[in-house]
């Protein structure tokens, strides 16, 4: 019986591999599977293997990290790679084997189903390991920060209860003077910030009456130098960083940078000039838009780069970045979808949404607060991330304008919505609704008295 084929093949001269920690198994026509072994001269067969067979386009799995030094082997001998995400390519259940995986592969490859993930190019692609290395060190200094906090509780210092962070600058250095041999404790307080001193200093004298304990003391000391040593890895990253964005800025025009940086709360990268590079690197001063700062686009300059016209539209990114509704449906039913995890990208933007969502003065967290009481918290801030995304990608590909243009018109919308409601209570309780015009005071002498039959007014400034 002869072969039947489900899918129609569009890419002629296609490719897949199926990629192991110690092998790798390849197909060119869907049949034949070879069988490499995943060191370097592994990997220059297979590349001279698939150039043999007239390969221009390679589909495989995004497994691990194994998938990356072969990717730069098959780019650097000039073949198109598609990496996929392995949900994409899953097989059913009990028919699973490597060879039939990597049939499969080249199967949904070939008929142009499968969708390519983003690989940043170059020193994009640096930038994206080195940020989220930071972002690492940063997780793993805070294991040291909690045990330091253990150790101070343990013989009843309370700062935690009175200074915001024990990492702060007040606070280390009246630990350092604690494992120094201080006792004093008005020696102690004169080291924090003038503000402490003023607003909680009584407080600090007695959250510093403690049972010193010498175990203790070495413990603290412990932590203490474990995370002063991940501070200075996370400011030489920060060095290499700024190495890299100067590299990249030097391949672009000159823009002329008349907006000043947002405030950085927390974990603020020591880069000079970062919102400068930032402005120059985008053409724009993509900071201006709510919720993201120059630290939040380096995070989204690791994870989505800078040129987003893979992106037919905005939809695309929305839903790239996992922040778009699924689908669900069958017949008559539509089910809801839960579970279903955002990319990096879509992480920053919520998190960016958190901050949000009780901003009396933004338009998206007045839209959280509204999704916020009908539905959920998680769902307003997962609608809000989406629409700080959509802002994002149409300050990248339309500009400035476009954006601070939208959120005028959401809060004219917002407005009038409110109007709509207000003029709606007012008619079912009997009641009218006056817009003043001007603020001007109201003239002097006894009001007039209205009668009995009169409708109650609502007075509403414009």
């Amino acid at each position: 019986m002869a072969n039947v084929t489900i899918f129609e093949t569009k890419l002629e001269h296609a490719a897949a591999i199926d990629i192991g920690s110690s092998r790798i198994y390849v197909t060119a026509d869907g049949i034949e599977v070879k069988v490499f072994d995943t060191f370097t001269s592994g990997y220059y067969e297979c590349a001279e293997y698939l150039q043999e067979k007239g390969t221009l386009e390679v589909g495989m799995e995004a497994t691990g990290i194994y998938w990356m030094a072969l990717c730069a082997v098959l780019v650097s001998c000039g073949m198109k790679v598609c990496l996929v995400h392995p949900q994409e390519t899953r097989q059913v259940k009990g028919r699973k084997t490597d060879v039939k995986d990597c049939r499969w592969i080249w199967k949904l490859f070939s008929a142009g189903i499968l969708r390519s993930s983003f690989i940043p190019e170059g020193r994009y692609m640096e930038l994206r390991h080195l940020v989220r290395e930071r972002l690492d060190i940063i997780e793993m200094g805070s294991i040291y920060v909690n045990k330091m906090q253990k150790h101070l509780e343990l013989m009843n210092i309370k700062l935690t209860e009175v200074i915001s962070q024990v990492q702060g600058a007040s606070g280390i250095k009246m630990i350092k003077a604690i494992l120094e041999g201080n006792r004093d404790k008005e020696y102690l307080l004169s080291l924090c910030d003038a503000r402490i001193r003023k607003n909680k200093g009584d407080l600090v004298l007695k959250a510093l009456e403690a049972n010193y304990t010498d175990t203790y003391l070495f413990m603290l000391k412990m932590n203490m130098e474990s995370w002063e040593y991940h501070q200075k890895k996370l400011q030489e990253i920060d060095e290499r960083i700024e190495t890299l964005l100067t590299e990249i800025c030097q391949q672009k025009e000159d823009v002329k940078i008349t907006s000043t940086p947002k405030a950085i709360r927390h974990h603020a990268p020591k880069i000079a000039d970062l919102h400068s590079m930032m402005v120059k690197i985008h053409g724009a001063n993509i900071s201006s838009v709510s919720g993201l700062n120059d630290y939040t686009l380096l995070r989204l300059m690791g994870e989505t780069g800078v040129d987003i016209s893979r992106f037919p539209n905005v939809k695309y990114f929305t839903s790239w970045c996992g922040l778009s509704p699924k689908n669900n449906q069958t017949g008559k039913t539509n089910k809801k979808v839960k579970g279903m995890r955002c990319n990096r990208a879509g992480q920053i933007f919520k998190e960016c949404a958190m901050g949000l969502l009780n901003s009396k003065h933004v338009a998206i967290g007045s839209f959280m607060r509204r999704l916020k009481a009908k539905k959920d918290a998680a769902i307003a801030i997962k609608a809000g991330a989406r629409k700080l995304a959509e802002a994002y990608y149409n300050a990248i590909t339309k500009g400035m304008e476009y954006v601070e243009q939208g959120i005028k018109n959401y809060a004219e919308q917002q407005k009038l919505r409110e109007l709509s409601l207000m003029n709606k209570l007012a008619k079912k309780h009997n009641m009218e609704v006056i817009e003043k015009l001007s603020m001007a005071a109201p003239p002097k002498g006894p009001k007039p008295m209205q009668s009995a039959q009169s409708k109650n007014c609502i007075n509403l400034s414009s």
